[in-house]
């Protein structure tokens, strides 16, 4: 028991801590400046030409929301001849493509799938149909500043640079516990991604907003994620992801509560979980060296954490020292303080006691969701929950 408590313990340190700890000391690799200022004056206003840019807008039903997101999209600094919008009704049984005819006029063109098809198996007919050297990724319910298109498009000067992911924020991020605890997460996250890429390291992205060199697509399955499919295919190309952290995309977490969340994040979970087993050739470290060893620390590790975790608490619970048995009941009061939040609503359990709820979230999703991966149930059907 003595054993399996420090292995357990150690592996979850190395997960939460020493990763990014790691990180942060350059073991993983040097972190490197950013792209030379040449390559910004190449594209957009500089002396070399601009790309024909796609952007690519999958939808189902999403009335509440798709009409401020074509406003944002033909509010974009980047060169309206230079810009191509594609948005996809897939299924929609309300006034999603009602509200798109009206604006096509304004350069907003639709492509109506009847049947649902699934997110993934949209895309690859909207991509079918699209004119870009490079394709832009973005979701119907979050909106970007005006410069963000053309930030993302620069750092494609760079010949190494296959892909390129936006950095997401919350509008209600203090709205209940949960969605507090969430935008906390996300800049945790985001910080991780931020040193992976500056280290070549990063092999993921963001599915709000990202955009991909036309040359790399291949189209996708319909039951893994673009936003990790995609990632995982530039880094086997030998080419980067990289995060472009100006190019920041806002989007109204609908997930606000702990029953809500858990559903999304196990299908996320799912997904991935997928996606890193159909190319899990990227894990082996003598092959993809340290993208392999960020891989198996920031995505594969973190699923399996919660494993660890109870290894950790029934360990404790058979040891019989003041230590070990101070450290079981510590843990058992966070897993009652967890059950507490998920009856709570609205932001009445404010930090840190809404921290044990969400962080149990976020690992029985990751026990369910490998468990769905592993048993065939991961779908790319989705239906969009929005606040009407």
């Amino acid at each position: 028991m003595l054993i399996l408590f420090w292995v357990c313990f150690a592996v979850a340190a190395y997960v939460y801590i020493g990763y990014p700890l790691l990180l942060w000391l350059d073991v993983f690799g040097r972190a490197t400046q950013r792209r030379d200022a040449h390559f910004d004056r190449r594209f957009i206003g500089g002396s070399g030409d601009v790309p024909l840019v796609s952007v690519i807008v999958a939808a189902h039903n999403e009335e509440v929301a798709i009409e401020a997101k074509i406003l944002n999209l033909l509010a974009s600094d980047f060169p309206r001849e230079r810009l191509e919008i594609l948005i996809g009704s897939d299924g929609s049984s309300d006034r999603t493509e009602e509200i798109v005819r009206r604006h096509q006029q304004d350069g907003a063109g639709l492509i109506s799938f009847p049947k649902q098809q699934g997110k993934s198996a949209m895309q690859n007919g909207l991509v079918a149909a699209a004119s870009g050297e490079i394709l832009v990724f973005t979701d119907a319910d979050c909106v970007s500043d005006s410069a963000a298109l053309r930030l993302l498009v620069e750092n494609f000067a760079d010949p190494q640079v296959g892909l390129v992911t936006g950095a997401p924020r919350y509008a209600n991020a203090g709205e209940t516990s949960i969605t507090e605890n969430e935008s906390a997460y996300l800049g945790y996250e985001s910080w991780i991604r931020q040193e992976e890429s500056r280290r070549g390291l990063l092999a993921m992205a963001s599915g709000s907003l990202f955009a991909m060199r036309r040359s790399l697509w291949r189209p996708l399955d319909r039951n893994l994620g673009d936003d990790f499919e995609l990632p995982l295919r530039t880094a086997l190309s030998g080419m980067r992801n990289v995060l472009e952290r100006r190019a920041v995309t806002v989007t109204r977490l609908s997930q606000n509560s702990a029953v809500s969340m858990f559903g999304l994040k196990s299908r996320i979970v799912s997904k991935d979980f997928k996606a890193l087993m159909d190319y899990r050739a990227i894990l082996n470290p003598f092959s993809h060296g340290s993208i392999a060893l960020g891989l198996w620390s920031h995505k594969l590790l973190r699923w399996f954490a919660p494993y660890f975790l109870l290894g950790i608490f029934f360990s404790s619970a058979f040891l019989h020292s003041a230590f070990y048995r101070g450290l079981f009941l510590l843990q058992a009061a966070f897993g009652i303080l967890a059950v507490l939040g998920f009856f709570v609503r609205g932001p009445a359990l404010v930090f840190p006691w809404s921290t044990p709820t969400s962080f149990c979230v976020v690992n029985l999703a990751a026990l369910v969701g490998v468990w769905r991966s592993l048993t065939g149930r991961a779908s790319g059907r989705w239906t969009p929950v929005r606040d009407h």
